[in-house]
């Protein structure tokens, strides 16, 4: 039986590593810069009242706990329902289920942080469906949820017709060919 040598093997991982590095900063930065106008437009719209705001550090690292766990939800065969349908149907079925999860972890957040400080199962419940309910929860939901289909919608169109092609089509690039080019305008 042969031993495996680390020299052949490390190349694959630490090309592997930066393909997963590269897929986690992508969204994390999305997602982070996404809540932080979450965050500046909560502040001006709360600014004078007694309403308390997450700080910017939590919207960068919310976006980074959100890129992890869309990429962690991707594996699961379920998210993939509809493979042969229009893009429309991957989008909505997606986008849904990725809101669905950010208002559960908009429940569960305050629910485990009270329960954690004592404060009961029932307390903990009244508390946390309380926070969920305020007008400024909603309002962020809906944010999330516009963030989540343009997300999701770049992500189909990535898929569906390469990343390359749609980096091409969204910022060029010097020296492709003219069929790209053509495929730019037509789109």
């Amino acid at each position: 039986m042969g031993t495996l040598d680390y020299k052949e093997v490390m190349p694959g991982v630490v090309a592997k590593a930066k393909e997963e590095l590269g897929k986690i900063l992508v969204v994390a930065v999305f997602f982070s810069a996404g809540f932080c106008l979450i965050h500046v437009s909560n502040r001006l719209l709360t600014e004078g009242s007694q309403v308390e705001l997450a700080s910017l550090t939590r919207a960068i690292f919310g976006g980074l706990i959100v890129a992890k766990v869309l990429l962690s939800v991707d594996i699961l065969p379920f998210v993939h329902a509809f493979p042969g349908k229009p893009l429309l149907y991957n989008i909505a079925w997606k986008s849904s289920l990725y809101i669905a999860a950010a208002v559960i972890f908009l429940y569960i957040e305050p629910f485990l942080k009270n329960l954690f400080k004592g404060a009961g199962l029932f307390v903990s419940h009244s508390r946390a469906w309380h926070e969920l309910m305020l007008p400024h929860t909603w309002a962020t939901v809906i944010w999330v949820a516009m963030l989540m289909a343009v997300f999701v919608t770049l992500k189909e169109l990535s898929r569906v017709i390469g990343k390359d092609q749609l980096k091409y089509m969204f910022f060029g690039h010097r020296g492709k060919l003219a069929t790209q080019e053509k495929f730019r305008d037509a789109a």
